[in-house]
């Protein structure tokens, strides 16, 4: 019973509690609306970017607030109108600000070219939301205009000529560069997208003006494939392949949208092409190198074949690169084959059609010992049109059944100033008989030498043949050249000039039967060469720029200096030379000159100033005394004597006598070119194949051409010995002087001890050279 009476007690207690609560607090109150507002946004009607950072802030007054959300209306009539919110699609925005891209995409007018000014009017609205979801009741909102520059694209494939069409055939590539540029035209990036249109003129009136006409009307839209991300996978937004075409005439157009939705307006020769698929008589331009024959070039697969002679065992090797870019088409593949008798089957080609992972490709070294090869190139594009070069080889036995053969290739006409006694020339040079007698006392005492059968004047022969150069074990051949020639070049010029990788402009490069290499030849299969004479190592410079060439000269980056800009500067990241003559055969760095006027050294400009700063070291003496030219040669080779100049050219009054100066010869691979780092671009030693012979000898000691290498042996191939009786293997050897100006015993002993001590020849018995 106790029990029962506590429990009513207690109920009781609750309901009067609960009375007496609500008494107290009143009802509950309803939840009120959270604010918003803007803290940084552009100004109210203000024109700007396109892409814009906003903040804004909120307060709850009875709570908290959970978030914001947001939305933009275009302004359809370039104000704000509320009837731009009808539908309005809110989306939710964490934090107090963000960046946002909004779109430009009416045109404004002030075009330039395809750029032109696109705008959009926008009202941006955001408001708060508390914990229970309430909204603001007022969103904050600012109206303003967003600005951006439409893209441009342009057509690189096929290239521009005017309103000519180009042949491009069935199936064709077209590729292009887009720009997008955003506040002015001085920066551009990406642009978001491009599309595309290909057009018959069959359908328009057959008419090239009447289908751009159409492209440029918002009825072609249905003509334009869409929009394509810029930069897709695989380049698929920078280039277009066609599906196979049928002949006829088309108009190619291209136009770019910006991530503001700017969209390219014109239609210009920039971002548009005429052009004609038609059947091609013509395929890839396909080049085709070798360092003996040079390069070829060709677009046709009837090109006449190259001949080429080679020495016997000396390994051939080709490289092939091609592009069809000028007419749209894709390179696919090539093909190679040695001595094919039907080109029609597959099965006779070497290598069958293989695609090209890089730009050029590689033909394997072939080396052949008897007879006539013939080795064929083709290259064919996505259409199926070829182009393919032939080269004939024609295999040269070297026999070497005779001793040295003397290349006269000096002068062909010394000219009025010529011989040691003529009062007008004074000594400058010798006449042709006093060189001839010169070279011929250097071999009095060689066995076997006839100089009717072994002295080739190049006047009278205007070459010398390879097959000639086969029966020599060596050869010396004396030249004469100029640093500012142009015309009139020696012989050796057509032999050892700098053969470039790319054939010269507007020509297809080595053709018929070219003249190769035949000093390199000859070193390669076996025999050894003397160079000497008035400047003879500066002919392998490319003769395209000699004429603004600026010495020293680099011979691994500086050959092709067209490729430069300012001319002759250094191409670091092209090394063209390293098949070159000067840097394969004869093992050379660099060139340089004992005497040469202010005009033609190198002024020091951009890489070349920066990095081989090797004027430093040159003094220049402004007086008529040239005291850096040379006036004898000092041994540093042991087995070499002293030499001078001879008394016809430096007795008093001659063109070199004391007061005067000395002759003007070429120094290889100087020290200061090297010393404390001159150049960063050439070794800080020689290589070991290049070994010094003789050192400039000068009046000025303090020149830093004083004692620099003036001639040098060349091992490069001092280790090819050729398979015929009494062949050895030998180094070669350059003089960068003209050996006629010194005295004849001190050059006898030189050039006897190249003969009898390095290049192991006989020397006449003494009771021959007594009989004589």
């Amino acid at each position: 019973m106790k029990r029962i009476v506590a429990c009513l007690m207690l109920c009781a207690l609750a309901g009067l509690l609960a009375c007496a609560s609500e008494e107290y607090t009143g009802p509950e109150p309803e939840n009120q609306a959270p604010k918003v507002w803007l803290s940084a946004a552009p100004p109210e009607g203000s024109t700007g970017k396109y892409t814009v950072q906003l903040f804004w802030g909120g307060w709850d007054p009875d709570g908290e607030i959970a978030g914001y959300e947001y939305f933009v209306t275009d302004n359809v009539s370039g104000v704000f109108d509320p009837a731009d919110t009808v539908g309005a699609d809110w989306k939710p925005v964490a934090g107090n600000d963000s960046s946002f891209t909004f779109s430009a995409d009416l045109p404004a007018g002030g075009t330039t070219g395809q750029v032109s000014e696109f705008q959009r009017s926008h009202t941006f609205f955001v408001r708060s939301i508390d914990t229970e979801g309430l909204r603001s009741v007022e969103p904050a909102h600012r109206s303003f205009t967003s600005r951006t520059l439409s893209p441009r694209v342009d057509i690189q494939v096929p290239r521009r000529n005017g309103f000519t069409p180009a042949d491009v055939p069935p199936i064709s590539t077209f590729s292009w560069k887009a720009y997008d540029y955003v506040s002015d035209m001085l920066t551009s990036q990406d642009p978001d997208s491009v599309q595309w249109a290909f057009e018959p003129t069959a359908e328009h009136g057959g008419t090239y003006d009447a289908t751009e006409a159409y492209l440029r009307t918002p009825e072609s839209a249905s003509d334009w494939y869409p929009f394509i991300y810029y930069r897709a996978p695989e380049d698929s937004g920078k280039s277009w392949t066609t599906p196979p075409q049928e002949f006829g005439n088309y108009v190619f157009a291209m136009r770019a949208k910006d991530e503001a939705g700017a969209v390219t307006p014109v239609l210009d020769n920039s971002n548009l092409r005429r052009v004609r698929v038609s059947r091609r008589t013509t395929g890839p331009n396909m080049t085709l190198t070798n360092v003996y024959m040079g390069t070829v070039q060709t677009t046709s697969c009837n090109t006449p074949p190259v001949i080429l002679d080679i020495p016997a065992g000396v390994p051939l090797e080709f490289k092939v690169s091609a592009n069809a870019d000028s007419y749209g088409g894709v390179v696919v593949g090539y093909r190679y084959g040695w001595d094919i008798a039907d080109l029609n089957d597959p099965d006779q080609w070497e290598v069958d059609y293989t695609p090209f992972v890089a730009t050029e490709a590689t033909i394997p070294a072939r080396t052949f010992f008897l007879g006539t090869h013939i080795l064929t190139v083709e290259v064919i594009d996505n259409s199926g049109f070829c182009a393919r070069i032939e080269v004939k080889v024609n295999i040269v036995q070297f026999t070497l059944e005779q001793n040295v053969l003397i290349v006269d290739d000096y002068k062909a006409d010394e000219g009025s100033q010529a011989g040691f006694d003529n009062a007008l020339g004074r000594g400058v040079v010798p006449n042709d008989a006093e060189h001839d007698a010169f070279w011929l006392s250097m071999v009095e005492n060689l066995d076997g030498f006839d100089p009717l059968r072994d002295v080739i004047q190049t006047s009278a022969t205007g070459e010398v043949p390879l097959t000639t150069i086969a029966r020599y074990k060596s050869v010396m051949w004396s030249v004469y050249s100029d640093l500012s020639q142009r015309t009139d070049f020696p012989i050796l010029y057509s032999y050892i000039i700098f053969r470039t990788k790319t054939p010269p402009s507007g020509g297809g490069g080595a053709s018929g039967k070219v003249s190769p290499n035949i000093l390199a030849l000859a070193m390669a299969a076996g025999s050894h060469i003397m160079i000497a004479g008035q400047h003879p190592i500066q002919l392998v410079e490319n003769r395209s720029y000699t004429g603004t060439a600026r010495h020293p000269l680099i011979f691994l980056y500086e050959l092709e200096g067209e490729q430069a800009n300012p001319p002759g500067d250094l191409q670091i990241n092209n090394p063209v030379g390293d098949q070159s003559f000067a840097y394969k055969e004869l093992c050379l760095e660099v060139i340089d000159y004992a005497y040469q006027t202010t005009q033609r050294r190198r002024t020091g400009v951009g890489v070349r100033q920066q990095y081989c700063p090797v004027n430093n070291w040159r003094r220049v003496d402004a007086s008529t005394l040239r005291t850096d030219t040379m006036r004898e040669g000092l041994p540093i080779d042991a087995g070499f004597p002293l030499i001078e100049l001879r008394p016809e050219v430096t007795a008093t009054g001659k063109f070199y006598a004391p007061s005067a100066q000395g002759i003007d010869s070429e120094v290889y691979n100087p020290a200061y070119f090297r010393k404390g780092a001159a150049c960063v671009y050439v070794p800080t030693q020689p290589r070991p194949c290049f070994q010094p012979i003789y050192g400039l000898g000068c009046i000025d000691t303090l020149e830093p051409t004083y004692n620099q290498p003036v001639a040098f042996w060349t091992s490069a191939f001092a280790d090819r010995v050729a398979d015929v009786p009494g062949a050895v293997g030998a180094r070669s050897v350059v003089f960068g002087f003209p050996p006629v100006l010194f005295k004849p015993d001190q050059m006898r002993g030189a050039f006897e001890y190249i003969m009898f001590e390095e290049w192991q020849l006989p020397r006449k018995s003494t009771s021959t050279a007594a009989a004589r």
